[in-house]
């Protein structure tokens, strides 16, 4: 799932790792040019999720999270 929050673009995805349901987010600053090649950051969630949905969604809420407190096109 991929969507735009505060100028950055969140991809989410969630994943099997052992038997274990993971989530992972990665988080796109924006560049001057507008474009979102450079500045990436990746988020690796490795909770008990009961399914793939409860990964999602707590995947996009930490993401969300991030950019309010690191990313500078937010404030």
């Amino acid at each position: 799932m991929q969507f735009v929050f505060q100028s950055c673009l969140i991809s989410t995805c969630a994943s099997i790792d052992d038997g274990r349901i993971v989530a992972n987010a990665r988080i796109f600053s924006p560049a001057s040019d507008g474009s979102f090649d450079d500045d990436v950051h990746d988020l690796c969630l490795d909770e008990n999720f009961i399914d793939e949905h409860e990964a999602l969604t707590f995947a996009r809420e930490r993401a969300m999270l991030w950019v309010e407190e690191h990313c500078v096109s937010a404030m």
